[in-house]
């Protein structure tokens, strides 16, 4: 009984000297810097109101009114300073653009990027720069003339036929999920992903898991000695009875490996970028897509369900300018500025990716006045920059044409809309995602008219939680276009 008593004594002692130390560090760092301030946060858990939040954008609002746009909060072991107004990110991201551009270090993320040798989460270093370089220029080899147009095109086609069988009202994010993942697919992997005709069964076990499944499978593959140009893996589908078909992914990978081979730098450096870092380009562009374009075509869609006029307007220019004999084309998107903006405004209200990839400082530095010290954790707050009153008038109000000119033009990008992030770490595949969204987004609206169920409210209601939020689950009834 004593002995128990003993270690129960002894383990209190220790997690009361775990908070002391935690306590005077804490204490130490507010006397030896300008630190942002923050609401009180309990050691080891960290902000419980935080924790207990649905949406971290909800509660950021509240403390941005309390401790202005630059504060500090804590989730568990990670203490991390928010950014949320534009003058702050662009201070952080633009101005003082390398002292925001490390990653911080999760063990999670290490495993699953093979000691971060991918571009998103890797650390800002010398073979990061050069890794992203090359594939930057493998995308855009890659992806020249209408290799994206083809492939968007082929996979669309299909998903629209098959949407177009619906008799009555449906939830489309299978068919959605469906046409982003089959193109994404067909970039990396060189074909589409599965048999169309197969998606209702399978695609709610695969699109979750694919992409964790592939990279624990990785690290067995090397792209010499395995023919890695060709076949890129056989996995077995999460089903039971049906097995992915080989992907051959030849010419994407030879973009990748051409790129890398054309680079000047020294043998030094080449040596550090290996075939892992060409294999984890690919899992970027896949993992990186799928959830940002797939989530933003479900808020795009549901706000034209909602809101017929501006669908109309939509529709109208895009049977003005391409007409109905014809597929829309990446080199139309310079006249269907109405169809663009309407996409653009639909990201803003509709932020999906609210906070971004988490940023770490490489050095001690500063950020609206404060002093952030290295190795600090720092999270952009999107979702506050899209919906600031002092840069939106009528903040919540669906506007395309806040984004045109005077000539009902595509204007200048304004200053607070920051989808794709800025600086040292903007979004890579920004150069696939836009005209891919456009693209997908027009063919849509081109071949359907889009309404929803009688007796159904418009007004758009959140779903998710934490910091990926999309719109709550909705049905929908579509018209095609081509029956007359």
């Amino acid at each position: 009984m004593l002995s128990l008593f003993l270690s129960a004594l002894n383990i209190q002692t220790f997690l009361i000297g775990i908070v002391v130390l935690l306590t005077v560090y804490k204490l130490r760092q507010r006397w030896q810097y300008k630190l942002p301030p923050g609401p009180f946060a309990w050691p080891l858990i960290g902000n419980y109101e935080v924790m207990q939040a649905k949406f971290l954008h909800d509660i950021c609002a509240k403390y941005t009114k309390i401790y202005g746009p630059v504060f500090t909060i804590k989730l568990g072991p990670f203490q991390m300073v928010i950014l949320n107004d534009i003058n702050s990110v662009t201070e952080a991201l633009v101005r003082r653009k390398a002292d925001f551009a490390n990653r911080p270090f999760m063990k999670s993320v290490d495993v699953f990027t093979e000691g971060r040798k991918d571009i998103a989460f890797a650390n800002y270093t010398p073979t990061w720069k050069l890794h992203r370089k090359i594939a930057g220029k493998a995308l855009r080899q890659y992806l020249a003339g209408n290799r994206l147009e083809e492939v968007v095109h082929s996979s669309m086609k299909k998903c629209l036929s098959l949407m177009a069988k619906e008799n009555g009202p449906f939830d489309p994010e299978n068919y959605i999920d469906l046409m982003v993942f089959n193109i994404l697919h067909a970039v990396c992997f060189g074909k589409r992903f599965m048999k169309i005709e197969n998606f209702t069964e399978t695609k709610k076990r695969l699109i979750g898991r694919f992409v964790s499944d592939y990279v624990s499978i990785c690290p067995t593959i090397n792209i010499n000695s395995l023919n890695f140009r060709r076949k890129l893996l056989m996995l077995k589908c999460l089903c039971h009875e049906e097995t992915f078909d080989c992907c051959n992914i030849r010419d994407f990978t030879d973009s990748l490996i051409l790129a890398r081979n054309e680079a000047e730098q020294d043998e030094e450096m080449m040596s550090q970028l290996t075939d892992t870092h060409l294999r984890q380009t690919l899992v970027d562009i896949f993992r990186g897509g799928i959830d940002t374009s797939r989530v933003t075509l479900y808020f795009v869609v549901r706000y034209m369900a909602g809101l017929p006029d501006i669908q109309s307007k939509v529709q109208e220019e895009i049977d003005r300018v391409v007409g109905k004999d014809r597929l829309p084309r990446i080199k139309d998107r310079e006249s269907l500025s109405y169809t663009e903006a309407t996409l653009h405004e639909a990201m803003r209200l509709g932020t999906v990716s609210a906070f971004g990839l988490p940023h770490c400082t490489l050095c001690d530095t500063q950020v609206g006045g404060y002093d952030v010290p290295k190795d600090t954790m720092v999270m952009i707050n999107h979702w506050a920059l899209h919906h600031d009153p002092n840069y939106w008038k009528d903040v919540e109000k669906f506007d395309p044409t806040r984004f045109l000119d005077e000539n009902g033009k595509l204007g200048m990008k304004p200053e607070s809309w920051l989808p794709f992030s800025a600086g040292r770490r903007v979004c890579l595949g920004e150069t696939i995602a836009k005209p891919e969204l456009h693209l997908i987004f027009a063919m849509i609206m081109q071949r359907f008219e889009i309404t929803m169920p009688d007796g159904t409210n418009p007004e758009l209601k959140l779903s998710g939680s934490g910091v990926i939020p999309q719109p709550a689950p909705f049905k929908i009834i579509v018209k095609d276009k081509k029956i007359k």
